[in-house]
């Protein structure tokens, strides 16, 4: 695997597509999610009504299904909109916002994993935990805990083995595995833990790589790593007096500017292998 050659594909594939990226997603997180699809390059479209998504679904290049404000709507929307995605080969990416945290959303999560429509996974390490072990324990949507390395490796690797699909686990740092392949990032800033939106931010731009990539792999990686560059660059913007929500607003133009200015950073990028 070529990674620098491959990212430079889809970074260009990603300007000249302009994917259209079908988000079923939540009302927090909505319009940022939108802002950085549109500042990477692509086109959100946000529509969770069941009687048209299997349509904006089969007119679209990749499906993201968010389950941040789950309802039994969202739920028959989602179903019907993965189904369509599954048979036209649509990539579907799934964020398991707080599956730790409730019955509802983890049985929903699993239900759609062992379909076999999903393609990727993007979540912290307690939902993913949640989704290899089945097992929720009413605890909020944020992750509580942080893993060591070979924890968090052994937990990547065997959910995408169970589930077969890819899961991109992220945190201080992030972890990726197809259940054969794995490797670790480093990457973005401590103040993505003070915003809303960062893990659906970066779920987008895991859906919107993916859905110009040959190897949805290559394609989620490079989600990961636009993120933390952007969120590395927009930390580098803030004066003193700045915090949080500056760097809220910085953030959506590190994404810009990383990749319209991809040459410039790309051989700074070294993910590493691990076994």
């Amino acid at each position: 695997m070529n990674m620098k050659g491959d990212f430079k594909q889809i970074i260009e594939d990603l300007q000249s597509v302009k994917p259209v990226l079908h988000h079923i997603t939540n009302y927090v997180t909505a319009g940022d999610c939108a802002g950085a699809a549109l500042a990477a390059g692509a086109s959100p479209v946000m529509a969770d009504a069941a009687e048209e998504a299997a349509e904006i679904t089969a007119g679209s290049d990749a499906l993201v299904l968010n389950l941040g404000t789950l309802s039994e709507e969202h739920m028959e929307a989602m179903e019907l909109a993965a189904e369509t995605a599954k048979e036209a080969g649509i990539p579907v990416i799934l964020d398991p916002v707080g599956v730790m945290s409730s019955s509802m959303r983890l049985e929903f999560a699993v239900k759609l994993l062992q379909s076999g429509c999903i393609t990727v996974v993007r979540g912290n390490y307690s939902e993913c935990r949640a989704l290899l072990e089945q097992e929720s324990d009413g605890r909020g949507v944020d992750s509580l805990q942080v893993p060591d390395q070979g924890t968090a490796l052994k937990t990547v690797k065997d959910a995408a083995q169970q589930y077969k699909c890819i899961f991109a686990m992220t945190g201080a740092v992030d972890y990726i595995s197809d259940g054969k392949r794995a490797l670790l990032i480093n990457g973005g800033n401590p103040l993505m833990e003070r915003i809303t939106c960062a893990g659906c931010m970066t779920t987008t731009l895991v859906a919107a790589c993916v859905a110009v990539a040959d190897d949805a792999m290559t394609g989620a990686m490079l989600g990961l790593i636009i993120m933390g560059q952007a969120a590395e660059l927009a930390a580098g913007l803030l004066e003193k007096k700045d915090g949080p929500g500056m760097f809220k607003v910085r953030l959506l133009d590190g994404i810009y500017h990383v990749v319209t200015k991809w040459n410039l950073i790309a051989d700074n990028l070294n993910p590493e292998k691990a076994n």
